[in-house]
């Protein structure tokens, strides 16, 4: 682009919620002035869209049809920036990019209070998943940050920014332990043969168009959809009685879990909100039962955050192993009883099949067999060693904490949940971990993982991490050797990442063979196993 137009357009893609927008718009104009201040040093003039906006308190694109309008009005083939500093629904953009001739960055803040790198990374993950050629690049300090100030000069100059990968390897290229090998060849050919059923309901309602893939490969590899509707979880939740939710809700007390109850609906944890999370469970666990599922799916905004408080209470219960029963009302059978329901949160398909893997995997090994996603919401050094949080809105088990006494249930930020509901909190124990990103790029689907380790940190550094975070939710302290900051900003396809307690890397890499994944772990995973 060197010698020809001087300008840049950067578009501030943001999320659907107004009350979202408002709040994270100071952050987003400090972006903006860091990033204009970036491309002022390089002679470059930057045009924002879209303007402020004085009746909603924000600039952010909202809607698609807002995007579509914006990008109708930008020269086909000029170079433009999507810029994150909040959490962004990526297919506000994603369409207008498919058909965009110019040069294309994505371009993130590295903050935990407003995680523009979640939304970066789900950002390029979708534009992989519909094939459009992009760039990513991420800072703390923008215009006094060096190397990324080298970085955004090679993509002005060369239209792309190209990075080292050689911190993953193909699988392909491994020395598995032949008892790993014969694991995942005769786990492989039980899914193939007897299938695992996905149960999705309304996926890609928060823009992670990275969670929503090909049927077709799906069924391929022995994991077959089940297309769900929100409308259906909501029917069934009438039929859940009162006394039942009640149930359950006394259930988790005599367990030892902590409510942080209160008495206004509207800024409280209330009775009538847990209740319903309560019907929740049991309606998700009876459709997994009617379907014959392996896992679940709920993506909770957009539709159900209009209709009943948030899913996240629901979803931990689901995911543990020790849970209230729940009976089937046509059988009048206990549903599967001391296991968990494999849910994957927000409906996202690319870790609903990690999940599934893994848990299976668990269970024939005697091990543990809980699992969940989680963002990567920020990280930093600890003592020398950078140290990622993960954390999500929920869906976490409380096993992962340690039991459920070690859980806490606050109510869901109002900002994002405006009926309120029970988050299933707490910090997630020591141990080693599995963790693992299933995902379709350009037309091929894959598998990216890895060992890791949960960290016990200091209370204060536990404490200080929720603060820059969101305390309500669930956090899990976690090295991945060899994925640090860089290298997992670089690579990973998706703003989530699945985790599970144990070592069980050779077998999943070999199941994943087996079923024709073609599968990527980190390179320090790699020289681990080949000294096995």
């Amino acid at each position: 682009m060197k010698g020809k137009r001087r300008k840049v357009y950067l578009i501030s893609n943001g999320d659907f919620r107004d009350s979202a927008g408002e709040v994270s718009w100071p952050k987003q104009e400090e972006t903006l002035e860091s990033v204009q201040e970036a491309f002022s040093r390089l002679g470059i003039v930057t045009e924002v869209h879209p303007s402020y906006d004085r009746a909603r308190k924000h600039g952010f694109v909202t809607r698609q049809c807002q995007g579509a309008e914006i990008f109708s009005r930008i020269e086909a083939d000029a170079p433009v920036i999507i810029l994150l500093s909040c959490w962004a629904y990526a297919h506000h953009v994603a369409g207008c990019l498919q058909t965009h001739k110019g040069p294309i960055l994505v371009l993130g803040n590295f903050d935990g209070t407003y995680p523009g790198l979640v939304a970066l990374l789900n950002h390029s993950a979708t534009l992989e998943r519909l094939r459009v050629k992009h760039s990513r690049l991420w800072s703390e300090s923008f215009a006094d940050d060096p190397e990324f100030m080298d970085r955004l000069e090679t993509w002005w100059e060369e239209g792309e920014i190209r990075y080292d990968m050689s911190h993953l390897v193909d699988a392909c290229s491994l020395d598995l332990p032949e008892e790993a090998v014969r694991f995942g060849q005769d786990l492989a050919e039980e899914i193939l043969r007897e299938k695992r059923i996905m149960g999705q309901l309304d996926p890609g309602c928060m823009g992670m168009l990275n969670a929503v893939m090909d049927p077709a490969k799906l069924g391929a590899i022995g994991m077959p959809l089940e297309l769900l509707n929100q409308s259906d979880l909501v029917a069934e939740m009438g039929l859940v009685d009162d006394r039942e939710a009640q149930d359950h809700l006394n259930w988790l007390i005599e367990k030892g879990v902590w409510f942080d109850w209160g008495t206004d609906q509207f800024e409280e944890l209330v009775h009538h909100q847990v209740l319903s999370q309560m019907k929740m469970y049991s309606a998700a666990a009876r459709i997994t039962e009617r379907f014959g599922l392996s896992a679940i799916g709920i993506p909770y905004q957009v539709g159900l955050v209009r209709s009943v408080p948030a899913s996240d209470l629901a979803e931990g219960m689901l995911n543990n192993s020790e849970r209230p029963d729940v009976i089937d009302p046509e059988s009048g059978q206990v549903i599967k009883p001391g296991n968990p329901i494999v849910h994957f949160n927000e409906g996202d398909i690319g870790s609903g099949v990690p999940q599934v893997l893994m848990h299976d995997i668990f269970k024939r090994k005697g091990m543990p067999p809980e699992t969940t996603l989680h963002d990567i919401r920020w990280g930093r050094e600890y003592d020398g060693t950078f140290i990622w949080v993960l954390e999500i809105s929920g869906g976490a088990p409380p096993a992962h904490f340690g039991g459920w006494e070690y859980a806490k249930v606050y109510r869901q930020p109002k900002m994002y949940f405006p009926l309120g509901g029970g988050t299933c909190s707490g910090v997630s124990r020591p141990g080693v971990i599995t963790w693992a990103r299933f995902y379709e790029r350009f037309g091929e689907i894959g598998m990216d993982c890895g060992r890791g380790e949960v960290v016990g940190l200091p209370e204060e550094e536990v404490e200080d991490r929720l603060n820059r975070t969101t305390r309500e939710w669930p956090i899990a302290n976690v090295h991945i050797p060899g994925y640090d900051r860089d290298q997992c900003m670089a690579s990973h396809m998706s703003n989530h990442i699945t985790i599970g307690y144990g070592d069980v890397v050779p077998e999943l890499v070999a199941t994943c063979l087996g079923l024709g994944i073609p599968t990527r772990v980190t390179r320090a995973t790699a020289d681990n196993l080949e000294g096995e």
